[in-house]
């Protein structure tokens, strides 16, 4: 058994020949082109000495390398970064076929993913082509109307939530809204008060996935050839107990939607595990389809940050909808300027996977990106020169920085309006990605739901900063939307860190009415998803 000393000494050894290896590589591929400008550095570590830990926010560090070196930038790691709308379209769009692989995360292929379900993040492949197949025929459910029911029962559900405690938890809230909502759609998971046992497992292996699934979450990561070593090592321990209990979980639900009490609902489950299709039986695939709704946490830091756009934002809802109803999705084509909250978003108040520079709501979820890996070399032509993208690079679409608006840090909907306040028709995001990878089939139902809450709580509420001291200083809180107000570390979803906020009823009567309608709703999942049709 090595000692820690002795451990060190062999990760180092590692570390210098893998840098060797790599160093070798490029020189021999790179011979007659040049990379992307960016910041030099030392032999074989290229920049790694550069990027900031923990205590510094990555973001910031990208954002600066692109004001400094422009809308494509390159690290001495095979890392790539671009912050051009043309440049990602060009090579993440039109040469996918070269740049729509995923980097391989040591941990995650080898320990904690190796049946390639979560095909988010897994390599170009067969599980990946088919969740995108498979992904798209379940989306058209959602863009045919037929999930409208259940997203009005759950932005209903959210209400009330809100008016029994004030928003004192309205952060757990809006996570839970959006599980709920997946979670019903996807397996028939009926969630009333957010205490059902499947719910909350399902929520804490999600909260698990994203911790283990960051760069820092293992030293393989770092040092694969640590799992060279024989024996019980941490983070195999680790995996497998995370596997078993995921596995577990979802097989239970899985197996409720598709033969259980859940099986004669329309859910996705039931869609993936259909044996009669070309793909056969892809349950397993459905792992990939839970995930967080951070835009909705930065839309409520956008109404405290930036509280200017709010009052024509009501106004709105209210000659549509009137005092006497809550907004539903019959409004939707006569509330333009609550559609361009929902693509306006907030400022920096970045999405989390694509935000600053089209600041949008639904852009505040990967802040950027989720990684692109070259498979092949390639030359791109930017400002006039050719540039050298070798295979295996890693390629950041920097998405906060692919489309430049004036004023992009600040939270302006009417960007996305014409002179006559109609929406524009020619929108155009980096939100969901680009190319192969684009999740706009997934990200349609987020998108979907997204815009019921909004309009709801704002016919509903007035939102505003609490007077819930800080509870680290005793001084009132501070809102701030700048990169330190956001989880620094690199994670497939990057959420803002936990604030307060009031929600205070416009009126008693606002407030009635929503408790009228709660009672009201129908809240049997049997009816508020279409029956399964038979094929």
């Amino acid at each position: 058994m090595l000692d820690m000393p002795q451990l060190t000494a062999l990760a180092v050894i590692l570390v210098v020949a893998l840098g060797l290896s790599v160093h070798t590589q490029l020189s021999k591929a790179n011979r007659g082109h040049k990379p992307p400008p960016g910041p030099s550095g030392i032999p074989l570590l290229g920049n790694l000495l550069d990027i900031p830990g923990k205590l510094k926010h990555l973001a910031t560090y990208f954002r600066r390398l692109l004001e400094e070196y422009g809308g494509l930038v390159s690290l001495n790691v095979r890392l790539i970064l671009i912050g051009d709308i043309k440049l990602a379209k060009e090579l993440l769009e039109k040469r996918a076929a070269k740049h729509s692989s995923r980097p391989v995360v040591h941990y995650i292929h080898h320990h904690l993913d190796p049946m390639e379900a979560q095909w988010v993040t897994i390599k170009e492949g067969r599980n990946h082509t088919l969740a995108r197949k498979l992904t798209a025929g379940v989306m058209s459910t959602v863009r045919a109307g037929k999930t409208e029911p259940l997203q009005e029962f759950e932005a209903t559900l959210n209400i009330q939530r809100l008016l029994d405690d004030g928003g004192a938890e309205w952060f757990h809230h809006m996570s839970l809204i959006s599980a709920s909502s997946a979670c019903a759609a996807g397996f028939g998971i009926h969630s009333l008060n957010g205490q059902e046992s499947d719910l909350k497992e399902i929520l804490d292996v999600i909260d698990e996935t994203v911790l283990l699934t960051t760069p820092s979450a293992s030293i393989v990561n770092a040092l694969p050839y640590l799992d060279l070593l024989p024996g019980p090592m941490p983070w195999r321990a680790r995996a497998r107990t995370f596997r078993k209990r995921e596995d577990a979980i979802y097989k239970r639900v899985i197996d409720e939607a598709v033969t259980g009490k859940a099986s004669g609902m329309n859910t996705w489950a039931a869609e993936f595990a259909r044996e009669d299709k070309p793909e056969g039986d892809q349950r397993l695939l459905m792992k990939g389809f839970i995930g967080t709704a951070v835009s909705l946490q930065t839309f409520v830091l956008a109404c405290i940050r930036y509280p200017e756009w709010i009052l024509r934002a009501q106004k709105e809802i209210d000659a549509v909808v009137g005092t006497d109803r809550l907004p539903s999705f019959k409004d939707r084509p006569f509330l333009p300027y609550v559609e361009a909250i929902v693509r306006g978003g907030a400022p920096q108040v970045k999405f989390i996977l694509k935000s600053i520079s089209c600041p949008g709501l639904v852009e505040s979820v990967a802040r950027f990106g989720i990684p692109h890996q070259s498979v092949a070399d390639d030359v791109i032509e930017y400002r006039g020169q050719e540039y050298f993208i070798p295979e295996g690079s890693i390629i950041f679409s920097v998405t906060w920085r692919v489309v430049l608006f004036e004023d992009h840090d600040r939270f302006i909907p009417e960007r996305f309006l014409d002179t006559e306040g109609n929406l524009k028709p020619d929108y155009e995001t980096s939100a969901f990605g680009f190319g192969r990878r684009g999740r706009s089939s997934v990200l349609t139902f987020q998108f979907s739901i997204f815009e019921p809450f909004i309009a709801t709580m704002l016919w509903t509420f007035n939102i505003r900063g609490s007077n819930v001291p800080d509870p680290k200083t005793g001084l009132p809180f501070c809102y701030d939307d700048s990169d330190a107000a956001f989880r620094g570390d690199v994670r497939i979803t990057s959420c803002p860190k936990p604030f307060p906020a009031a929600f205070e009823p416009r009126s008693p009567q606002r407030a009635e009415v929503a408790r009228r309608e709660w009672v009201e709703c129908e809240k049997d999942l049997n009816v508020l998803l279409p029956a399964l049709k038979e094929r």
